[in-house]
């Protein structure tokens, strides 16, 4: 805990404006670079986290009323199980037969359970069409969803910050360099007695 307290005081003191003779100028401007880019970090990340819940959230709760909507769970007829071809081998399907809200008989195939068998009885979902189609999507999904878009919006943000913090860094170094170069080269006849 000590530790974190001297680091975290020596950022505060190295971001503080002083008058401190040797401080030089490329330092100041280095130390109104790191706490502008964590302010503009901090109001962009912000941002771009609700619109993440914004737009994938909303998107997620409006898929999420419509299919529970147009879609619904009926009770089907194992008709017949047994192999299937597929695009890896043979594997195994189960035949279906159930009617829709109007009573139209339809037919499909899915995936076998464990108890399948010819005669007995499974619960399918259905789209309004009277196909078989997934269950609907669940709050968890949209939440998970919204979850992984803020994660992702986030990650991405901090790459670009990361970035452009590097970028000027080095371009201050480099300005560093030349300020300590000129500095010495004035500086070291006086201290070696060479010219």
């Amino acid at each position: 805990m000590r530790a974190l307290t001297i680091q975290v005081l020596g950022c505060v003191r190295y971001l503080r404006p002083d008058r401190n003779p040797l401080r030089r100028p490329v330092d100041r401007v280095h130390a109104r670079l790191v706490a502008a880019l964590a302010a503009v970090f901090l109001v962009t990340g912000v941002i771009s986290a609700l619109l993440m819940i914004h737009f994938v959230g909303g998107a997620g709760l409006r898929a999420e009323h419509h299919q529970a909507r147009t879609r619904h769970q009926v009770d089907a007829l194992v008709t017949a199980t047994g192999p299937a071809a597929s695009r890896n081998g043979i594997g195994q399907e189960t035949r279906l037969r159930w009617q829709d809200r109007t009573g139209q008989v339809h037919t499909g195939t899915v995936v076998p359970s464990g108890d399948d068998r010819a005669g007995a009885h499974r619960r399918v979902w259905i789209n309004q069409a009277g196909h078989l189609t997934a269950r609907p999507r669940t709050h968890a999904q949209t939440l998970t969803d919204t979850t992984l878009a803020v994660f992702a919006a986030l990650t991405s943000l901090t790459i670009l910050h990361a970035g452009v913090y590097t970028a000027v860094n080095r371009r201050l170094e480099r300005r560093r360099m030349v300020l300590w170069e000129d500095a010495w080269a004035a500086t070291a006849p006086r201290w070696t007695g060479r010219s």
